[in-house]
């Protein structure tokens, strides 16, 4: 199979076959590299067209029902705490929703917050649960007013994107100048996933773009920011999802094949770890703000968060 047919860069516009490496190679798939810009991604020939209209569904929905929304909350109030370091309140804009719980912290926090997100089932859960502001739609096919957003926001979107490049200049055209652009994807130049390489667990078929510092502030640059912060980060809840629970179930099974589990299961596990009794939840979560902001210093994390101003 030739990986390199119709391949492209994102980042630099390359399309000479002759300037890509394969990176890393799982079972499924290949991860290319471009020599020309040093970006990492799933070339186009693998590529799915993966139905994110249906992204989850009623079994996972309902999971997420019984979950602990004050977790969830507490969580995205570390996020929000950075973006006042920048913009203590306006207008802001969050790029694929899902949930919803980090724009319903981000109304609780003073903002006047509003979003788009493409699955039906999200979009019912933080419309109809939460009540939030958020249109179901493809970010894509938005007429969205100029000039109108003092923040702008994707909580990892941008990985799952086949044209990363036009998500951003849309991002930038909606953005007031001197706006903010916070965005966080799986980081391919970070210690875990240089130590993980192939079997990193944030590597999937569904992830096609691996951005690294240099790669992020390319295509960022070249769109009209500039980049202000970048903030490691280690998500407590994606650690307990992709990998602790994966771990636990190949002891079980004594397997040394990784397991095929369901978002369903994944939620339910997340859920019956965080139902403890509150002063137990309470000191977990001082613990894990500890943890979290320790490993942030130490730069120790798989994803990055990354500030950008609109020039």
């Amino acid at each position: 199979m030739d990986y390199k047919k119709n391949i492209l860069c994102k980042v630099c516009g390359n399309s000479k076959p002759d300037d890509f490496v394969v990176k890393f190679e799982r079972k499924d798939f290949k991860v290319a590299e471009c020599k020309n810009c040093g970006f990492v991604f799933i070339p186009q020939f693998y590529r799915e067209q993966i139905p994110y209209e249906n992204y989850r569904d009623e079994e996972v929905l309902e999971s997420v029902r019984r979950g602990n929304n004050y977790i969830k909350i507490r969580r995205h109030k570390l996020r929000l705490k950075l973006i006042k370091k920048y913009v203590k309140s306006g207008k802001l804009y969050d790029i694929g929703v899902g949930w919803g719980h980090f724009l319903y912290t981000a109304k609780l926090m003073g903002f006047e917050a509003s979003g788009v997100e493409i699955s039906e089932l999200m979009h019912h859960y933080a419309t109809n649960d939460l009540n939030l502001d958020v249109v179901h739609d493809n970010f894509f096919n938005l007429d969205l007013p100029a000039d109108n957003w003092d923040v702008a926001t994707m909580w990892d979107v941008l990985e799952h994107i086949n044209e990363p490049d036009k998500a951003i200049e849309k991002v930038h055209s909606i953005l007031k100048t001197g706006g903010y652009f916070v965005l966080q994807v799986p980081q391919i130049d970070s210690k875990v996933a240089r130590k993980q390489k192939e079997n990193w667990s944030m590597m999937s078929i569904e992830h096609i773009n691996y951005f690294s510092k240099k790669s992020i502030k390319t295509l960022l640059e070249a769109k009209g920011f500039e980049v202000v912060k970048y903030k490691s980060s280690y998500e407590l809840k994606l650690f307990l999802m992709f990998t602790l629970l994966p771990w636990l179930r190949r002891r079980k099974t004594k397997s040394k094949e990784k397991p095929v589990l369901t978002n369903s299961e994944r939620q339910n596990f997340f859920n019956k770890v965080t139902k403890l009794p509150k002063f137990v939840v309470w000191l977990g979560l001082l613990l894990h703000d500890i943890v979290y902001n320790t490993l942030t210093m130490l730069n120790y994390g798989e994803e990055m968060i990354v500030v950008a101003r609109r020039k």
